[in-house]
């Protein structure tokens, strides 16, 4: 189990990476355009970045574990509101065209 102080600076260090992210991402001129294929690579990326298991990622998303690295994996068949509750949680802007 987490310590108290362990989990303040585990959530200290979370917001120092995101806040050095939003910086990057506004000085950035384009958009950062993916394909669908390279959303589970992405999402490992992200979890990775921000120094968080699979296992917490599926319970800030009230999903199992199993669930959430299916989706990491590319495999299974998540709904979208699925999808988007995920890359709410690791701070990912997901779209879909229908064109």
């Amino acid at each position: 189990m987490k310590t108290k102080q362990g989990i303040l600076k585990a959530v200290n260090d979370q917001i120092k990476q995101l806040q050095a992210l939003a910086h990057t991402i506004e000085a950035s001129e384009s958009p950062d355009l993916r394909e669908l294929e390279e959303l589970p690579a992405l999402l490992a990326e992200r979890r990775e970045l921000l120094n968080m298991t699979p296992a917490e990622v599926a319970d800030l998303c009230g999903l199992s574990p199993t669930t959430y690295r299916s989706i990491e994996r590319g495999s299974g068949n998540p709904r979208i509101q699925t999808l988007q509750t995920v890359c709410d949680a690791l701070n990912v802007k997901i779209w879909v065209d229908r064109s």
